[in-house]
């Protein structure tokens, strides 16, 4: 393995719509597992539970958290990617492991990728920020979060913490996700990928992706033109990020619009 790039993004805190996730488990779907962490250790079950899965009546499959590094080659170029759930214990234990980890393999720089819930309106083109304390790692284009916050710290943000004091370069994107939409959200998942694309210097097959972002995004038109509330609602985010303009009360919450949205999604899944 030459000078491997490490890409982390687990499910968990950090991860609006699962699109950090989602984008990871893409790039690791054809992937050879190397390094697995024991699920025992790091997980409390009442919170990570085991997801079983159910047809006809019949018990099919039982699917256990897990946290995993898988090695893929795109293009030839070693990538190392972090996929699963947000461990529950042993944060600063991961840390040491992987900072031993990405030494004795000699990995370039990390990236981490994260998604926050944001008050915008959904379009084809996600809109990503990012955080790196390595300006040679900015692409052209990207662009950094340069307000001050203090935001309760992801099991990824802490390990790349450890990671960057152990000497390895690291930088951050986060998609910034409509507060109103669930999982999956594809246009966030490309813009994601897209980022990956530019940090590995390669080319991802993304034309499927892309295709469902697009339906997605006019099946959300198509909700908000058949209700005219949602619909205001949603075009009154664009007014009032960075103003002090009040959305009015009698306007359907991001919540009520989310759970629209998603019995629409099934209803058209169950048509096809």
């Amino acid at each position: 393995m030459k000078d491997p790039v490490l890409i982390m993004g687990l499910s968990g805190w950090g991860d609006a719509a699962s699109a950090a996730s989602d984008a990871t488990d893409w790039l690791a779907e054809a992937g050879e597992v190397v390094v697995s962490f024991d699920p025992d250790a790091i997980f409390d079950y009442r919170s990570n539970r085991p997801v079983l899965r159910f047809s006809s009546g019949e018990m099919i499959s039982l699917t256990w958290p897990r946290m995993d590094i898988v090695h893929i080659t795109p293009s030839g170029r070693d990538v190392l990617v972090m996929v699963g759930n947000e461990p529950d214990y042993a944060w600063s234990g991961i840390s040491e492991a992987l900072v031993d980890l990405v030494g004795v393999l000699g990995v370039s720089h990390l990236v981490t990728l994260g998604a926050v819930p944001t008050p915008v309106r959904h379009a084809a083109d996600t809109a990503v920020f990012c955080t790196s304390s390595d300006s040679r790692l900015l692409l052209a284009g990207d662009e950094m979060l340069m307000d001050e916050i203090v935001v309760p710290a992801s099991a990824g943000t802490v390990f790349r913490a450890s990671i960057e004091q152990g000497g390895v370069p690291a930088i951050g994107y986060w998609a910034q996700i409509p507060q109103y939409v669930g999982r999956p959200y594809h246009p966030a998942m490309v813009s994601l990928l897209r980022k990956v694309e530019g940090q590995l210097d390669v080319v991802f097959n993304l034309a499927e992706l892309e295709t469902e972002a697009e339906d997605q995004v006019a099946r959300l038109d198509e909700i908000l033109e058949q209700r005219s509330d949602a619909r205001d609602f949603v075009d009154g985010l664009d007014h009032s990020v960075g103003t002090t303009s009040k959305i009015p009360d009698d306007l359907p919450t991001a919540d009520e619009i989310a759970e629209e949205i998603t019995r629409f999604l099934q209803d058209t899944e169950d048509e096809v």
